[in-house]
């Protein structure tokens, strides 16, 4: 058996369809397009796959990860051409590696891009002035909910980076099982209201290396 790591984009219309309908997508997809996969044990037996980070609806990724196991080697060419040629719009894998870890246990950083034409915002002195202020602060307290309820949580260290380019918000924050920021929080704070994931894309997801920099998975 082999682990394989899909990279793909989610846009279009499938960015409006739920984590677990999306994962029904992507296993229909597999079957479609005729590979080897591996199965679970048991007695409702289904693919083996797992994504790295799931997405709020209505977000996009521009650069997303799914890991598959399959029985037999294929070559990656030979997997990113059936899976194309299986998937329904708005899904395109990439490239497919193999890999030894999983996905979902070493995502640590996503960068998001808030679109302004998209949200209808346009950067303002205002706006500006909210994330050099933010970038320097030694805290930044929002109520967020956690598994035990709404609290007041610091989420200073969980911003990395926090710039405007044109009149588009970028954002670097954490991600994964560990830690995870909501951009949607971040994005309300710059933009004094709530902003709607379909103005944003999540464009790529980064794990931590051997010198505790960070590198795509």
């Amino acid at each position: 058996m082999s682990k394989i790591r899909l990279q793909f984009s989610k846009t279009g219309t499938l960015r409006f369809i739920g984590h677990l309908d999306f994962l029904r997508v992507f296993q229909q997809t597999i079957r479609r397009a005729g590979l080897p996969s591996a199965f679970s044990q048991g007695f409702n037996p289904h693919l083996l796959i797992s994504f790295a980070l799931p997405l709020p609806l209505g977000m996009e990724s521009v650069n997303d990860y799914a890991d598959i196991v399959l029985e037999e080697e294929v070559a990656a060419g030979e997997i990113i051409k059936r899976l194309n040629a299986a998937a329904p719009d708005g899904l395109v894998v990439k490239k497919a590696y193999p890999v030894e870890n999983k996905a979902a246990s070493i995502v640590k950083i996503a960068d998001y891009i808030v679109r302004g034409g998209e949200s209808s915002k346009v950067r303002s002195t205002a706006e500006e002035g909210r994330v050099g202020e933010f970038l320097q602060a030694a805290e930044i307290i929002v109520a967020k909910k956690t598994k035990k309820g709404v609290k007041d949580t610091d989420i200073r260290a969980d911003i990395f980076d926090l710039r405007f380019v044109g009149g588009d918000l970028h954002m670097r924050l954490s991600a994964g099982s560990e830690r995870f920021l909501n951009p949607l929080i971040v994005a309300g704070l710059v933009f004094g209201e709530g902003v709607s994931p379909s103005a944003v894309s999540r464009m790529e997801l980064y794990r931590e290396d051997e010198r505790g920099g960070s590198v795509t998975l």
